[in-house]
């Protein structure tokens, strides 16, 4: 893929290291771009890139802090680009963007888009205006009130924050097949710090499917579609470990596009679906405004996000500007088709849920063999999330973090980045 003659190439802040953040950097990277790695951990992994020229540790102990941190950053160093790949950062920027935003061209849609994403409510009132299917759900009133909606609605139900990055019992949902389950939990939802982001929610029967987009004032350009195999949670709420590409739905794909026009949408994202194979049903799940953590799979098979955001961010900022030859800046439709049936494996997620379920008792001592032969069979048929034999060290440093090192390896130095 070829950012073309329009585009500059120059230095580019990466924001937040995820699992995806290293698909980011050896995307840009290949493409021609120096690349910063902004992060607060100073022993993360993705600093081991041989595709990052620099880190800066950011103050990360408030939101004020962090973007002051940042403003600042952007005002001494002036990098072209920032690309923001975590939700968190995202959200933490939303208040200062007035400020921020004029420092840099954003890889992210703008903010009061991207704002509009992320709060569940907003899109659950926008999807049903637009013929996409989703399921009964309600703001938390009071539990009372809860109560009966269950009963109203079915169960089992679904308890969530209105922030996908907020979590509810440091889980990103909760399931309640009973009334008796549901009473405990409202209960104890006296201790809850902010029950109004709570959102009661019909479940929806399914696999969840991640519909990963491009868009351009609302104009889909690249669509990519995976299916979730196999999450970090028992009741498959978490992050997914294991998926497949499957062959674009016409539907789905409509639904994207229909969403993508409802907002103007210009940039990447990844819009989820649960899909009910035996009945067909189809229920909305959330818009994430940001590239899916899962990007290593359609960046493998030749659908490069990362770098399309970069065109896009390009074109909005130049749209904006008010130049004449803003449009000269799209990239071209991706018409190319992807194979469909090539697997994505997380080994560390895996094995690290594994461990987990063991420990907490989850997981049954009869069925582990069968699931570390499932583990094993992924890593050696699928694409790795992080893995690439050029660029093995992000990687082995994850793995030795999560497993190995303690307890000696804490007496390791931290990382310190070369002088400039």
């Amino acid at each position: 893929m070829n950012l073309g003659p329009q585009v500059t190439y120059g230095r580019v802040l990466v924001l937040g290291d995820y699992r995806q953040t290293v698909t980011v950097a050896r995307s840009l990277g290949r493409a021609g771009f120096e690349v910063i790695l902004g992060c607060a951990d100073r022993q993360g992994s993705t600093r081991l890139s041989r595709f990052v020229s620099d880190v800066w540790f950011y103050d990360n102990a408030t939101p004020q802090r962090f973007c002051n941190s940042l403003e600042a950053f952007l005002r001494n160093e002036r990098p072209d680009y920032v690309f923001t790949v975590g939700e968190t950062q995202l959200r933490r920027m939303l208040p200062a963007a007035p400020r921020l935003e004029p420092l840099a061209i954003w890889v992210n849609p703008d903010f009061d888009t991207v704002a509009r994403c992320f709060d569940k409510t907003t899109m659950y009132d926008l999807v049903p205006t637009l013929g996409i299917p989703g399921m009964p759900w309600m703001r938390f009133t009071c539990a009372d009130e809860w109560r009966r909606r269950a009963q109203e609605m079915g169960y089992p139900v679904v308890v969530k924050r209105k922030d996908s990055a907020a979590h509810v019992l440091e889980h990103k949902a909760l399931i309640f097949h009973d009334a008796g389950r549901l009473d405990a939990f409202l209960a104890a939802l006296s201790q809850d710090e902010d029950p109004g982001t709570l959102l009661l929610q019909k479940f929806a029967p399914g696999q969840r499917h991640n519909c990963h987009i491009a868009a351009a004032d609302g104009r889909l350009l690249a669509y990519f579609q995976q299916k979730v195999l196999r999450t970090d949670e028992p009741d498959h709420t978490g992050i997914g470990v294991a998926g497949v590409s499957v062959a674009p739905s016409p539907l789905l794909r409509a639904h994207c596009e229909a969403l993508t026009r409802a907002l103007r949408y210009t940039g990447i994202g990844c819009i989820q679906f649960l899909v009910d194979e035996a009945s067909g049903g189809i229920a909305f799940l959330e818009f994430n405004a940001r590239m899916d953590s899962t990007a290593a799979l359609p960046y493998r098979m030749g659908i490069d996000f990362p770098l399309l955001g970069m065109q896009l961010a390009a074109y909005r900022k130049a749209r904006h500007a008010g130049e004449a030859n803003a449009s000269r800046l799209l990239p071209e439709p991706v018409s190319s088709g992807y194979r469909s049936g090539t697997t994505y494996h997380w080994l560390c997620g895996d094995l690290h849920a594994c461990l987990q379920e063991l420990r907490t008792g989850r997981a049954r001592p009869d069925k582990l063999a069968a699931r570390i032969a499932e583990m094993v069979q992924l890593s050696l048929t699928s694409w790795h999330l992080t893995f690439e034999w050029n660029d093995p060290l992000p990687t082995l440093h994850r793995f030795w973090r999560k497993f190995l090192r303690a307890p000696f390896g804490r007496r390791l130095p931290a990382f310190k980045p070369l002088p400039r």
